[in-house]
């Protein structure tokens, strides 16, 4: 009895298994995105086995983290240092398979993402953010990484620590441009979120009129991004209206 039990259990745990690496492809992962619950993004990277991946599946869970901190730290989720530290340690780990440019890019977020828990760090973390966003995109000009790293850099810095939307804008309409390009990115949260950046920066910019229509534009192509349909198109549509 206690082995049919024993094996019963088993073939479930197996299965259990096998449904979530099912779940785990970067379509069903960018589906997750899309509706703004990230729940199978945190089981993909709970389950993943760092020490028995290869260099590619590796890169790919680093780009999953890289999405994942900043969106829990959002939240104010407890569980954000733990997830920075790990993201951190898997990026250093794989330096030697990323270009220096990429390795750069890391490390730029990884900043980042400690000025985001902390903000007493702005002089620490938060300059070393910025100068690794420059030395990223200097270091390789077409990686789409880096240069929407250096432009959400350039977006969310006081102008007086150089800030400056109107560059922000022509580096996220460069990433979007070369992502287009490479065709790679179609089920990557990376677009999706480049092309919200899009439409927020004219935003800021003041104009509501273009962001309006990049969020139209953004739901011809990923109709079912909902923070965009439910909460951002409403409130400009609101500013449109007053």
């Amino acid at each position: 009895m206690r082995s049919k039990l024993f094996r019963i259990l088993l073939i479930g745990m197996i299965g259990l298994s096998t449904a979530i690496c099912r779940a785990q492809t970067d379509e069903q992962l960018y589906m997750s995105y899309m509706q703004s619950d990230l729940t199978l993004w945190k089981q993909y990277i709970d389950s993943a086995d760092w020490k028995n991946m290869n260099a590619e599946e590796r890169l790919r869970l680093i780009n999953y983290e890289y999405g994942y901190v900043p969106f829990i730290a959002d939240k104010k989720d407890p569980t954000a240092s733990h997830y920075l530290e790990q993201y951190i340690a898997h990026v250093e780990e794989e330096k030697a398979n990323l270009t220096p440019s990429v390795y750069a890019s890391y490390m730029c977020a990884a900043h980042a993402y400690t000025y985001l828990l902390d903000k007493s760090k702005l002089f620490s973390s938060g300059l070393q953010s910025f100068r690794l966003a420059k030395k990223a995109v200097e270091l390789d000009p077409n990686n789409s990484i880096a240069l929407v790293l250096k432009g959400n850099v350039y977006f969310y810095a006081p102008r007086a620590f150089g800030g400056n939307k109107e560059e922000a804008m022509r580096l996220f309409a460069r990433a979007e441009q070369i992502m287009q390009q490479e065709g790679k990115w179609r089920y990557l949260w990376n677009y999706p979120a480049l092309q919200l950046c899009i439409a927020q920066c004219y935003d800021k910019l003041g104009d509501t009129d273009s962001a309006y229509r990049k969020c139209r534009a953004i739901l011809k192509e990923h109709p079912n991004f909902r923070f965009i349909t439910e909460t951002y198109l409403p409130e400009l549509e609101k500013k449109r209206n007053r």
